[in-house]
């Protein structure tokens, strides 16, 4: 009887250890914060779970080398604008994964003047809803404006600036070629994103979706 007992427990303790590798291998991951430049929607510092099975598989959605080609997906579906995704930065040096904004999917025209997304000729409604204040690690206090934009018609998501006259808020307007998306940060002024560095991001380096969000 004791002997069945152990060996019960065994098999639940196995089926576990199996049922989480496979959630963690084809479902979700959680994803640690490294920067400010998704506030006030993320924190630095904070654990966010990242759903895999929405955008399809790619090689950069498991946690070890696995012999897909660059830029194969399996089961591919496409995100859509406002998505918040976790993606692997096209520079092979990044250490770590980024998490933005999508605002522009293939297809799309974007354009930023005086720090207002226009995407194909329209400009992406906003409103201010006041102030917004974080205090660095170094004791600095960052005092922003914060605004509720509207990116997909009825859907608002939170947004702060520290003006519309910052180094990104004049981008001349691109059209985002097949394949790729343009994301950028909800902390407008202070990302690092596809206005800058890191350019437009390829389908193929997508992990995933971040889940449990607005």
């Amino acid at each position: 009887m004791q002997k069945e007992r152990k060996f019960h427990w065994l098999k639940v303790l196995i089926l576990g250890i199996v049922l989480s590798i496979f959630l963690r291998l084809f479902v979700f991951e959680k994803f640690k914060i490294y920067s400010i430049s998704m506030l006030p929607t993320m924190q630095s510092g904070e654990f966010d779970f990242v759903t895999k099975y929405n955008y399809g598989y790619s090689r950069y959605s498991f946690p070890f080398p696995v012999p897909l080609p660059e830029g194969v997906r399996i089961f591919p579906a496409y995100p859509q604008r406002g998505d918040i995704a976790v993606f692997k930065s096209p520079n092979p040096r990044a250490r770590w994964p980024y998490v933005k904004r999508i605002i522009g999917i293939p297809g799309d025209k974007v354009e930023i003047r005086d720090g207002r997304l226009i995407i194909n000729g329209q400009q992406i409604p906003r409103t201010y809803i006041g102030t917004y204040e974080y205090s660095d690690h170094r004791g600095h206090l960052w005092i922003y404006s914060m605004y509720e934009e509207e990116l997909v018609a009825g859907k608002k998501h939170k947004i702060i600036e520290l003006s519309d006259k910052e180094l990104l808020d004049n981008m001349e307007e691109i059209t985002v070629p097949e394949g790729y998306y343009y994301f950028v940060g909800d902390n407008r002024d202070q990302s690092e994103d596809s206005r800058g560095s890191l350019g437009l991001i390829p389908f193929g380096n997508l992990i995933g979706k971040l889940a449990l969000r607005e």
